[in-house]
């Protein structure tokens, strides 16, 4: 078991580096660095050379200030698009009196990132839901080991993306003279990070509203239970103040992130933000009242899918501990009143603050390093995902495993911002009838392989 790891988050805004430690009460981040991002659209990385000298600038400056060498690293999974199936695979054992033992366990989890998905995808994440064998119907895998029976059966959530958002990835590592350790989903590390265990426990939604897309993960007796992702995110409001006002873009970026506001409700009336050039003059005016009207239509637009995400996810009457919110967009003021309005929920804002030991990086507490900072967890002590170890050759079939007592399993599947900083906190929309979200969110359901 690893006692230290080393996370890459590749976001649209940023590329950050984490680095954790085992401590005797829990996880240390003993360093967080971030740079802005070339090379990434929407988590997707289309220039490997851009990103990877991002990636070695970090790398370069958290070995000098940590003086360890980084040689591997956990990387994290996003993308435009995440496919959803649910599976069902039941195993016949060969002996039916002896355990059920955790490497059997594993060896039926392992099983599943061989199903067969979409051309050009790959399973990111198989999420056990529920065991059964012959005495118990739908048990978790820690009350399944121990147990006997004739045969198991698993049910899973299978989530698969494009293979090439894994691909560039481990080629920008290549690049960079690291070796991978797990791809993680970056929406399931975000969760990780920063939901308390009575929210895990309980039923709860993750909202982690990045630059270039709104990633949902919806979690219920810390079992991960639905992903998606809503392809848009706070760049669709910086390009409609750029569009609505006729401002450049970087000024559309500041005065979003200086200026914002979520709620017309909440606006300053009859103020003006006057925008000066570098020699002093008058640029450009901007009504704040417009500028919160623009804000407030983006965003609900953003929280009228997340709605949507959460009642097709048929998850929506169970997550009593409501909705928690994260990620670099979450910084605009009213944010959770807007929120609140629009999901019917109740809404928190969260960051990494009771996950990791307190004398940890300053900046690991910031909502910007949820997702590095789960990546960390996740890979030290995994609890919502399965991920695999990336240097294993995973088999096209099942691996027989050795004679007993670990009996060899057989399935038979019958369903289908910045700069490099080193450590500072700082601070009912859906019906029965067809959605305009419908095209947005394909998700493959059916219980048949």
């Amino acid at each position: 078991m690893k006692e230290q790891v080393a996370a890459l988050d590749f976001g649209s805004s940023k590329v950050a580096l984490a680095v954790g430690k085992k401590a005797g009460a829990g996880i240390r981040i003993v360093g967080y660095y971030d740079a802005p991002s070339a090379g990434i659209e929407c988590g997707e990385i289309d220039n490997d050379f851009k990103v990877a000298e991002v990636v070695r600038q970090l790398v370069e400056q958290a070995e000098k200030e940590l003086g360890e060498k980084i040689s591997e690293v956990s990387v994290g999974l996003s993308g435009r698009v995440l496919h959803r199936k649910e599976q069902t695979s039941t195993v016949k054992r060969r002996n039916a009196n002896s355990s059920i033992l955790e490497p059997e366990v594993q060896q039926i989890i392992r099983s599943q990132y061989s199903t067969n998905v979409g051309e050009g995808e790959t399973v990111f994440e198989a999420v056990p839901q529920r065991f059964s064998t012959e005495d118990r119907i739908g048990i978790t895998k820690d009350e399944l080991i121990g147990m006997i029976g004739a045969e198991v059966e698993a049910e899973f959530v299978i989530f698969s993306g494009r293979k090439a958002i894994l691909d560039r990835r481990l080629k920008v590592l290549e690049q960079c003279g690291l070796k991978p350790c797990k791809a993680i989903l970056a929406p399931v590390a975000s969760a990780r990070a920063v939901l308390t265990a009575r929210e895990m426990e309980n039923g709860v939604a993750l909202v982690d509203i990045g630059k270039g897309t709104t990633e949902v993960a919806i979690v219920k007796d810390y079992i991960v239970r639905h992903v998606a992702v809503i392809p848009f995110g706070g760049e669709a409001v910086t390009c409609d103040i750029k569009t609505d006002t006729g401002i450049t873009r970087q000024w559309a970026e500041n005065i979003k992130i200086l200026q914002g506001r979520s709620c017309e409700e909440f606006a300053i009336e009859n103020r003006k933000l006057v925008l000066k050039d570098e020699n002093n003059n008058v640029d450009f005016e901007v009504d704040l009242m417009l500028l919160t009207r623009i804000i407030e239509a983006r965003m609900s637009e953003i929280f009228d899918a997340v709605a949507y995400v959460i009642e097709q996810s048929g998850y929506g009457n169970r997550i009593p501990s409501g909705v928690v919110i994260t990620g670099g967009t979450t910084h605009l003021d009213n944010i959770l009143q807007l929120a609140g309005s629009l999901l019917q929920r109740k809404v928190r804002l969260a960051a990494p603050q009771g996950s990791i030991l307190n004398d940890s990086a300053e900046y690991a507490f910031d909502v910007y390093a949820s997702t590095a900072v789960g990546l960390v967890l996740e890979s030290l002590e995994p609890k919502l995902s399965n991920a695999l170890e990336l240097d294993q050759n995973l088999p096209k079939q099942p691996v027989e495993q050795p004679a007993e007592p670990e009996p060899d399993p057989e399935p038979v599947k019958r369903g289908g911002f910045f700069g490099g900083r080193k450590g500072g906190k700082r601070g009912s929309k859906t019906d029965s009838g067809p959605s305009i979200f419908d095209d947005i969110f394909k998700i493959d359901q059916n219980n048949q392989a």
